[in-house]
């Protein structure tokens, strides 16, 4: 069963580049950036200025940054490679294809050495470049060498002190420490100890950046992980900033039923359908607390029929169908559903649900067939 849509991970990619920073990376032109221009308006106001000069290293370069500002990264990538293949010289290109790669899901070992040799050229040449500096504690703690990752934030945020970027990588290197030691013998107490320096760093860049929605995404999720039930407010703050934002109602949702507040949840939920009719998550986490909060069993297998009708490699749906077929004894309908739980395959599972909760799903469905096979 997915319990967070949105988890610590334990690879650190940077976030959108801004913040006071623009100072210190040297100026390009605009091409005219209209205000409140979406992300979507300048992708294409830039791709025609490209299908007219397709060799123009400051439009691509242009095109490269605004990507990776909406996380855009494939686009991002595409456009920086092509700027320093025309330009191998020009610091900025170094900088934004080195920036491109590390965030790359698909990146190796190989690929974040090659961006960390580009980034020390870019600070070796330019000593203020606080966007550089924070790159390359990026490519330091991926190798997570965390001591020399810190020292190049330092160096950042003395160029640059309310640099966003620096700020949320250093709490994203407290997030992974507190991970990384959560769980271990007599390490309990210093993970609390990253966790608590984690938060604080997040709340310190919402004061600096009240309106990014993502730091209070990053702000819930720790809160969450606490049990805290702070972590709705935290959530509501995202949706109010980023309203149609489906993924961010899904957290403020989640969050409401985890904490006693079932019939928020509920309202939320119909809004992402209202948003998304396809976004499947909405019906299932709807379709739990119809069974297990309010006992309206055929509202709940109403709600994970849309489900599986969405996304037929489903496993919680059709468990939780199997569940309810077995409290109503209709046991041929309740192997069905097991059945279908264990012909899923691994690779076919959603993309938020680790390898180890889909076998104990799966496991879930074999005892419970095996249940009712005993008494038939």
């Amino acid at each position: 069963m997915k319990n967070l849509l949105f988890v610590c991970s334990l690879i650190i990619v940077l976030f959108a580049c801004g913040g006071e920073a623009e100072t210190a990376v040297e100026s390009v032109d605009s091409f005219g950036v209209v205000p409140d221009e979406s992300y979507a308006e300048s992708r294409t106001r830039l791709n025609k200025i490209l299908e007219a000069s397709p060799d123009s290293t400051a439009v691509l370069l242009e095109s490269a940054s605004l990507a990776l500002e909406n996380y855009d990264y494939a686009l991002a990538y595409s456009n920086a490679a092509r700027a320093f293949r025309l330009d191998s010289s020009s610091n900025r290109a170094r900088m934004m294809y080195a920036l491109s790669i590390i965030n790359q899901g698909n990146r190796t070992v190989s690929d974040i050495s090659r961006a960390q040799s580009y980034l020390q050229t870019v600070v070796q040449n330019e000593a203020q470049n606080a966007k550089a500096m924070v790159g390359l504690a990026n490519t330091y703690a991926l190798q997570q060498d965390f001591d020399e990752a810190r020292i190049w934030i330092n160096k950042a945020l003395q160029q640059a002190p309310k640099f966003f970027d620096a700020h949320v990588l250093k709490g994203s290197m407290y997030k992974v420490l507190s991970a990384a030691l959560n769980g271990e013998d007599g390490s309990q107490k210093l993970s609390q100890v990253y966790m608590d320096s984690a938060i604080n760093t997040y709340a310190r860049v919402s004061q600096y950046y009240p309106d990014r929605p993502e730091i209070y995404i990053e702000l819930g999720i720790l809160f969450q992980q606490r049990n805290n039930s702070r972590c709705v407010d935290h959530f509501l703050s995202a949706v109010q900033l980023e309203p149609k934002n489906i993924d961010y109602k899904y957290a403020l949702a989640y969050a409401y039923g985890l904490f006693g507040k079932e019939r928020l949840a509920m309202q939320v939920y119909k809004e992402m359908q209202e948003l998304d009719s396809l976004y499947s998550e909405a019906y299932c986490q709807m379709g739990q607390i119809y069974q297990k909060k309010y006992g309206e069993l055929d509202s709940a297998l109403n709600m994970y029929r849309e489900v599986v009708s969405i996304d037929p490699s489903h496993i919680d749906a059709y468990v939780n169908m199997g569940v309810i077929y077995a409290e109503k004894k209709a046991y041929t309908r309740a192997l069905k559903s097991y059945a279908k739980a264990l012909s899923i395959l691994p690779e076919d599972r959603g993309p938020f649900m680790s390898l180890s909760t889909f076998v104990e799903n799966q496991n879930l469905a074999r005892e419970y067939a095996a249940e009712i096979k005993g008494k038939l």
